[in-house]
């Protein structure tokens, strides 16, 4: 008989930033200290999927837990829209971005300790959202861990190439423009925070495959190269042969929740 490891609940709330009702999902070891504040880490799912993508990544969780790569952590995910959400905060709303960063936080935070800095990994368009989350505001994360992100290789809505832009990711270049470009633009949020990112030390993980099936390594590389330009630390890891979701996708999770388990105990070291 297998040993439980953390315990998987799934929860609901209203929420004022999207005037809906959320579900989420949490996982916790079974062994994390009731009375010390424990690190979040925010799971942000990919297109078409929820926050059941928690339960698929579980075992890379309990796996980083029982081997000492993660302290003990509550790892959340929330179920939100591709269209009409794309962690996208749009001028009349929903604000999807601001529903992840600040009011599921403070709706965890009130029911249990967490330490005051999180951490936030995202696939695909999660990852995509997981990088504006982070370097939007980066005092408040310790690091952010984006794989195959849904970036493109350029900062205007106009210059996106067709290749870069098949089926969903049209309808999220769109989503852009409609929101305001430079707001929604991970491009933009690089340049414009540079100072703060250094100072706060922000740990930040990118991966991508390049044989990814939507050219997203073309917009992995295009912000790896600004950031690299910008000096700003980070941590690009292009996997050769590997595409969008394939045989090397558990390892590259297991390799990116390893990175935030290194910066969270680094922060953390009493959990």
């Amino acid at each position: 008989m297998s040993t439980l490891v953390a315990n998987l609940n799934t929860s609901r709330f209203f929420a004022e930033t999207v005037r809906a009702e959320v579900e989420y999902k949490t996982l916790v070891p079974v062994d994390a200290p009731a009375d010390r504040p424990l690190p979040l880490i925010l799971h942000l799912h990919g297109a078409m999927s929820s926050a059941a993508s928690l339960e698929l990544a579980r075992p890379a969780y309990e796996a980083a837990w029982a081997g000492g790569l993660l302290p003990p952590a509550l790892v959340a995910s929330a179920s939100t829209p591709t269209a009409g959400g794309f962690y996208i905060d749009y001028p009349l709303g929903p604000a999807w971005e601001t529903l992840l960063a600040d009011e599921l936080p403070r709706h965890l935070r009130a029911r249990r300790q967490l330490a005051a800095r999180a951490a936030v990994l995202g696939f695909s368009m999660g990852g995509y959202g997981a990088l504006k989350l982070a370097l939007r505001r980066p005092h408040s994360f310790v690091a952010v861990a984006a794989l195959c992100p849904t970036v493109f290789p350029a900062e205007t809505p106009d210059e996106v190439p067709e290749r870069n832009r098949p089926s969903v990711l049209g309808a999220l270049n769109e989503a852009m423009r409609s929101a305001g470009y430079e707001a929604a633009s991970v491009h933009s949020l690089v340049r414009r925070n540079r100072e703060a990112i250094a100072a706060a030390s922000l740990g930040i993980y990118l991966d991508c495959g390049d044989a990814d099936e939507f050219h997203l390594h073309d917009g992995a590389v295009y912000l790896h190269r600004l950031m690299a330009t910008l000096d700003i630390p980070h941590q690009f890891c292009s996997v050769t042969g590997a595409g969008h979701a394939d045989a090397q996708a558990a390892a590259r999770q297991s390799a990116a929740i390893g990175f935030v388990g290194t910066a969270l105990w680094r922060t953390n070291p009493e959990v």
